[in-house]
């Protein structure tokens, strides 16, 4: 007979509990059994299923026995198997004299026995096959008639006798037999023998109420297994089991409360009053509280300690409730009415205790789990000192259910994120019955951030309307700015397919770009603030592919009839924009040729026109140069003259390089996406302008060189500031400024996109002292030292001991004039060393920015084996070798590196080559030869990039002029030579180009 798996609950636990007792050990043959499966399965499948013999086959016994105590399910299973075959088979009833005496020495010395055993999962797995055995006695199948002396209360009996607690038991001990007795009277329960003859139950029920009333920690567990039996129970047993817990004194305790739910929902028509009636809340409270003080009479129950684990009772007010409001959503009042007067005020009220408090964010937590699929109920669950108590206890670490708090909003993101339907609900309550800035509030959980990540296609529009709705209490200025920082979080939020991410951050970017440049109740402090969030979001945006699209159709919509239609020359210019902009969008213009082109041309007009709105004062000479650009490109495209890009394509870097030039990550995507859409335009002379900047200092002087007019877009030391609003870390991702700081820079050249290497910052101060803060206040202190006559405290010995004559007033005058000047010198000097530092990170900002749009270039042109991609190879080169940061030198050396394996693509395509010429490739590579020696450390990464650099010239002049090879020998051959005169080249550079010559000659025999 196959064992049949029981699906309970740990009575032990309010509902079963497959952990051990406290306090035992796992066997040494249990453990390698539940660890090593298939040791395990091996074991199963050799298990005996005939009959148990008389006298006993211990090893067999022993065996089968230990292996139902496992914690592995499937051995148990097995297990099970086994003993009830060999108990209760076919085989095993043939002899009913033989077999009662087997059985009732199994039932007696192993399996009763063996719930007391706190060893591994012993009580499970021997309550499976106790419950099976109980079945097939004393159910359907009644083999009890075979065996006339084995009868129900003789097996009630041996459960009685073998979980004893009796005697001077160790404490454990006490407990496991206790626990032993509970899953016992639970196995007669789920056998659905007790229900036959009501004796049967009522004895039982007897048992469980004595086993309560020794031990008030299993008193919930014993009410626990009474609600379990009521679903098997006829209306008139259901009646009698109430009336015996009334006269317990369980009707007012939260076991009696569950049992009435259970008994309501199995016999409706018994006449017995609700406990969730609204007619019973006013007594409900206190007994949920398990305080019992509602009674004048002192209960007749031992009360049980406060517990971290729920109780049974909650499971089933959430079974009902979900049942009767998904039947009827009207019924949600009484809901309400419960959990305002139960919960809000019974858990979370000021006046109660902590245990309480942390029992009522276990059932919020569980409440919301279990009614996430009907919003009116999640809408209830939000009550007011719920709310109050969850940000108090959030908010700071110390409190005492901070880590309770905490993981309540992570089960609110948790639940959210598994349905999303349900966040407009749970956002306007946490807006709305929390805080508007709930985040700013609660410090660093960010709650409202992580759920709209949540946010769909289908809850966008509502979660938009929750959004904007304002509090009253809430001022003006701070509801604009959270709302700024919800609505930019928007545009990155989603987390889903390319169609829900595609809806929500279009949505987003509108209402967003509408708030900050349309909205008149904004204040212009405000406003800055949210261009701020606006321009980074945009910058967020353009990474994505259908970031052009959202940003052009945001910056429509924010079109402005009183700032535009005006007869003012810079009116007149944005008109004109905006119709170059709504033109160039023209769907019916575009071709397969110039889309690209358009795309990015209408992409300058929608920065042009948000620098209008930010009020730059450089629009109008923004709007002037793109017109320019427009006209070139049309004419271009129309005359198809100007081969070489030419004039073009440098008016266009101009414009490019004053747009990186700005602290501004939006500037800086813009510039990288309008570049990569004309690169095949681009000139000798375009990448001149590209390439020169990189050979200046990065000191005072090379700014200087590179931004030669105050008017120029140049960083301007106040634009690197966080915004005053930006206050915290998350904020910070918010701001479109990109702050350089050399100080916070590491050696990892791979990307070295936001700043460089302060430990290399080695220019015209390199023969300052070692602490030059320390001889500045010496010299201070020296200086005013002369100027007042007296000295430090560490100088007394030195000081004349004769006092000092008072001062007169024109003396104390002078004194001051002298004071007013040393202070003054001091300033400059200060800020001397921080315009130094200053111009630095501004010259190597801009160079990071030059590298980034020579990496789209040669991501773009190098695999065409384009000849002019060749020529930004010494301008990297001399900037690897003459740079005093090593993010740049690293960069420039990476570029070279994807240039090298580019090229080789390129090769291999059959039409590679085309306008290639042999003598200027030799002229390179000489040039890059020269590069090799002039590194005054001789780097080992320069060299790599020396090398890669001529290889890369080198497989290019191979394939193109074969006859001319003998000229590549020569130029290695020459470059030998000079080390014999002294140059100073790492082996590496000519082991690679041997290297390289031995792969040419392998790749020529094998084909």
């Amino acid at each position: 007979m196959a064992a049949t798996k029981r699906k309970n609950a740990d009575p032990s636990n309010g509902g079963p509990s497959k952990k051990r007792t406290k306090g035992s050990k796992p066997s040494k043959d249990a453990s390698s059994g539940a660890s090593n499966g298939s040791k395990s399965s091996k074991k199963a499948s050799a298990l005996d299923k005939t009959a148990f013999t008389d006298p006993p086959d211990r090893n067999r016994e022993l065996q089968v026995y230990e292996m139902l105590g496992r914690e592995d399910e499937t051995d148990r299973l097995n297990a099970a198997d086994a003993i009830i075959n060999g108990l209760l088979g076919a085989a095993a009833i043939e002899d009913a004299e033989k077999a009662q005496l087997v059985l009732e020495r199994h039932l007696e010395k192993r399996l009763f026995r063996g719930l007391a055993s706190g060893r591994n999962a012993a009580r499970l797995g021997f309550s499976l096959v106790l419950t099976e055995v109980l079945r097939q006695l004393f159910g359907d199948k009644n083999l009890a008639e075979k065996f006339p002396k084995l009868t129900f209360d003789k097996v009630l009996g041996f459960l009685v006798e073998q979980t004893q607690a009796g005697g001077n038991l160790p404490g454990q001990e006490e407990r496991d037999r206790y626990f032993g007795q509970l899953f016992g009277i639970d196995c007669f329960v789920q056998s659905g023998v007790l229900f036959s003859d009501k004796r049967r139950w009522l004895s039982v029920l007897d048992m469980l109420l004595a086993l309560g009333q020794k031990k008030s920690w299993l008193k919930a567990q014993c009410g626990y297994v009474i609600a379990q039996a009521i679903p098997n129970m006829k209306k008139k047993l259901v009646e009698k089991t109430l009336e015996k817990l009334t006269e317990e004194g369980y009707a007012k305790t939260p076991e009696g409360v569950g049992i009435w739910i259970a008994a309501l929902n199995q016999c409706p028509d018994i006449k017995e009053k609700h406990p969730l009636a609204t007619s019973s809340l006013q007594a409900l409270p206190p007994i949920l509280k398990d305080s019992g003080k509602e009674s004048n009479e002192p209960s007749k129950l031992k009360q049980g300690g406060w517990s971290a684990q729920l109780h049974f009772v909650w499971d089933l007010i959430l079974d009902y409730f979900v049942k009767l409001v998904g039947k009827d959503v009207s019924n949600v009042d009484q809901f309400k009415q419960f959990w305002k007067r139960v919960v809000d005020d019974g858990f979370f009220a000021k006046t109660c205790s902590e245990s309480q408090k942390f029992s009522g964010f276990m059932i919020f937590q569980k409440m919301f789990e279990g009614a996430v699929d009907i919003a009116e109920m999640v809408k209830a669950l939000f009550s007011h000192n719920l709310m109050a108590c969850l940000m108090n206890q959030a908010a700071n670490e110390d409190r005492y259910l901070h880590r309770a708090a905490v993981k309540t909003l992570k089960t609110i993101e948790a639940v959210v994120g598994t349905h999303p339907n349900i966040l407009p609900t749970v956002l306007r309550q946490l807006l709305r019955e929390g805080a508007y800035n709930f985040d700013d509030r609660i410090g660093k959980t960010k709650t409202i951030q992580t759920l709209l990540r949540h946010t769909t296609s289908a809850t966008i529009d509502a979660i938009l309307k929750v959004l904007q709705s304002k509090p009253k209490e809430l001022e003006d200025d701070k509801y604009y700015l959270a709302l700024g920082s919800y609505l930019s979080r928007l545009t990155s939020a989603p987390e889903s397919d390319t169609e829900t991410e595609r809806a929500v951050t279009s949505a987003a970017i509108k209402t967003l770009t509408a708030l900050t440049y349309s909205s008149k109740s904004v204040s212009e402090k405000t406003r800055e603030a949210l261009r701020v969030k606006c321009t980074a979001a945009f910058a967020k945006l353009l990474r994505k592919p259908q970031g052009f699209s959202d940003l052009c159709g945001a910056v429509i919509d924010i079109f402005d009839d009183e700032r535009v239609g005006g007869d003012d020359e810079l009116s007149v210019a944005m008109s004109q924009a905006y119709e170059r902009l709504r033109e160039l969008l023209d769907e019916t213009k575009r071709t397969d040729v110039n889309r690209r082109q358009r795309q990015a041309l209408a992409l300058l007009y929608a920065v042009g026109i948000l620098q209008f709105y930010n009020e730059e004062p450089d629009a109008l000479e923004v709007f002037d140069e793109l017109e320019e650009c427009y006209k070139k490109t049309t004419s271009r495209a129309a005359a198809a003259a100007d081969d070489d890009g030419g004039d073009f394509s440098e008016f266009l870097v101009e414009i490019l390089l004053a747009m990186v030039a700005r602290p501004s990550s939006l500037m800086r995507q813009v510039s990288k996406e309008v570049f990569e859409a004309f690169t095949d335009q681009m000139s000798s002379g375009a990448l001149e302008l590209l390439t020169g900047p990189l050979g200046h200092e990065e000191n005072e002087k090379g700014k200087q060189a590179l931004f030669s007019t105050e008017d120029e877009d140049m960083v301007d030391a106040d634009a690197a500031e966080e915004d005053d609003h930006d206050h915290d870390h998350d904020e910070e991702l918010d701001s479109d400024v990109e702050i350089v700081d050399l100080a916070d820079v590491g050696s990892d050249g791979g990307d070295g996109d936001e700043a460089s290497d302060s430990s290399s910052d080695e220019d015209e101060d390199e023969d300052e002292a070692e602490d030059p803060n320390q001889e500045a206040l010496d010299a201070l202190d020296t200086a005013l030292s002369e100027v007042l006559g007296s000295h430090r405290l560490d100088k007394d010995a030195e000081a004349e001991s004769e006092e000092d004559s008072d001062m007169s007033d024109s003396e104390m005058m002078a004194v001051d004039e002298k004071l007013a000047e040393i202070f003054k010198h001091r300033m400059k000097t200060t800020n001397k060393k921080k315009a130094r530092k200053d111009a630095k990170e501004t010259v190597v900002n801009f160079k990071h920015r030059l590298l980034d749009l020579l990496s789209v270039y040669i991501k773009k042109e190098a695999v065409l084996v384009n000849p002019l991609a060749f020529e930004v190879l010494i301008p990297l080169l001399r900037l690897a070798r003459q740079t005093t940061v090593k993010a740049l030198s690293d960069k420039a050396q990476n570029l070279i590196q994807d240039f090298s394996k580019a090229v080789k693509k390129g090769r291999a395509d059959p039409g590679w080559g085309e306008g290639l010429d042999a003598d200027t490739l030799l002229a390179l590579l000489r040039e890059i030869h020269s590069e090799a020696s002039r590194h005054p450390q001789q780097a080992q990464a320069f060299t790599k990039a020396v090398s890669m650099a001529s290889l890369a010239v080198v497989g290019a002049f191979w394939d193109l002029t074969p006859s001319s090879r003998d000229e590549i020998y020569d130029i290695y051959r020459d470059t030998q030579k000079s080390v014999v005169s002294g140059a100073k080249i790492r082996q590496s550079f000519f082991y690679d180009w041997t290297n390289w010559v031995h792969s040419i000659g392998e790749n020529a025999t094998t084909k």
